[in-house]
């Protein structure tokens, strides 16, 4: 069987090409639902924010411990000093894990000692619980706890 060949002057043929609508150019992408990819930089730009806001806040505690030391080495009052080392450490120490702000003064000696790898805990860490509390601080051993608990 063969092809009829069409002609161009057939009216069959050019009643069906006036039928025939007009080429339409594609409709423009929306907006809604975003690509793959818009999600992903929105969870990782999330995530960064997140990220820098976390590390922002640990800084921040550390710099406010280190100048609460820096202040406390000018502390006239050597009872008052003592007592608020040890409160600067404590917050240091409870932003490394929170249980060690609940820790007895023993087992936050004991922290500090392992901390500051020392076979014997230092005699400024519990001196403000004595009636005595005339003790000598090397501040290099607070400086390093910090700096160690805050990072």
């Amino acid at each position: 069987m063969a092809n009829p060949q069409l002609s161009p002057q057939d009216p069959a043929l050019a009643t069906l090409l006036a039928e025939l609508e007009a080429n339409a150019a594609p409709v423009a992408p929306g907006f809604w639902p975003p690509a793959p990819v818009y999600w992903l930089s929105v969870i990782l730009l999330v995530a960064v924010i997140v990220a820098g806001a976390w590390l922002w806040r640990r800084r921040r505690m550390r710099r406010r411990c280190l100048l609460a030391l820096k202040t406390l080495q000018q502390e006239p009052n050597g009872a008052r000093q003592l007592q608020q080392l040890h409160i600067v450490l404590r917050n240091a120490a409870a932003q490394h894990a929170p249980a060690h702000r609940t820790e007895s003064a023993p087992a936050f000696a004991q922290l500090v000692r392992t901390t500051l790898n020392r076979n014997d805990v230092p005699a400024w860490v519990n001196a403000h619980y004595r009636p005595d509390s005339h003790v000598e601080i090397d501040w290099r051993e607070p400086r390093t706890l910090i700096k160690r608990w805050c990072r």
